[in-house]
């Protein structure tokens, strides 16, 4: 299963990382991005069964993905 951690503090997705790679054995590949945009590229592109999404970013918020 594929995750995508959105968030765009680095020791938020590190500590995020760490705690799914810990506690969810199905979850195979982790992927990660800084703000919101790269995170729907990423979205889009490999198709991940969960996001993890941080919802206060600097230029986005994390809730205009539903759109």
């Amino acid at each position: 299963m594929k995750a995508i951690i959105i968030d765009d503090e680095p020791k938020a997705r590190n500590l995020l990382r760490i705690l799914v790679e810990e506690n969810c054995s199905k979850i195979t590949q982790i992927f990660e991005a800084g703000d919101l945009l790269s995170g729907v590229e990423i979205i889009k592109k490999e198709t991940p069964s969960i996001v993890f999404l941080d919802i206060e970013m600097p230029e986005h918020s994390g809730l205009e993905i539903l759109n």
